[in-house]
């Protein structure tokens, strides 16, 4: 059997057809992630899936395609907020000065925490594999860059990569559960966590 042109044509409309729907869905998504962190900061993760979906301009519907729970919503919170740190160190470790760049990580991740629209209080302890993954990809990246400044001297040779959870992540639990939203205040707590780590 022969393909005609006029089938042809139809199929590539098909074709061209999909990649803007698949784009609408990766943007209605995105949407539905930040108007969620905006809704939790101002009512807490009780507010209602409704008001989410008014917040991102779409239906009930798509939020629930996109997200089955609202603790699938939350762990894509939270999933985005630890790829942007993992992001921020692998720049760091590629960087000419990993001492410098270990101190511009912590300082980038209290400014953000210093203005979150997602109260960083709230601690989500349920499994998600995609978050799961960027964890660990991230705790392995800080264990280079810190290693990588150990190198460098700029780093004291006894510290250990998990010190930097427990240290900053105590920080962030502590400001974010007191509300803390001063910036003067995160960044002289986080140069307190870096004075830690000098030789």
């Amino acid at each position: 059997m022969t393909t005609t042109g006029t089938d042809n044509a139809t199929e590539d409309s098909a074709a061209e057809g999909e990649a803007p729907r698949r784009a609408d869905a990766v943007r209605n998504r995105e949407k539905v992630i930040a108007a969620a962190e905006q809704v939790f900061a101002e009512h807490g993760v009780d507010a209602g899936i409704p008001e989410i979906a008014e917040r991102a301009g779409v239906g009930k519907g798509t939020v629930y395609r996109n997200f089955e729970s609202k603790d699938d919503l939350v762990a894509a919170i939270l999933t985005k907020r630890m790829a942007r740190f993992e992001e921020d160190i692998n720049q760091a470790l590629e960087s000419d000065d990993p001492g410098a760049g270990f101190r511009e990580v912590l300082q980038k991740a209290a400014a953000r925490a210093s203005d979150l629209s997602f109260p960083a209080g709230i601690y989500w302890a349920g499994k998600n594999p995609e978050l799961d993954e960027v964890k660990a990809r991230t705790r392995q990246s800080m264990a280079k860059l810190v290693e990588a400044s150990q190198a460098q001297g700029t780093i004291r040779a006894d510290a250990l990569p998990e010190e930097v959870w427990v240290l900053f992540g105590g920080l962030c639990r502590t400001l974010g559960d007191a509300g803390e939203r001063s910036p003067e205040v995160w960044r002289r707590h986080t140069d307190l966590v870096i004075d830690a780590f000098r030789p």
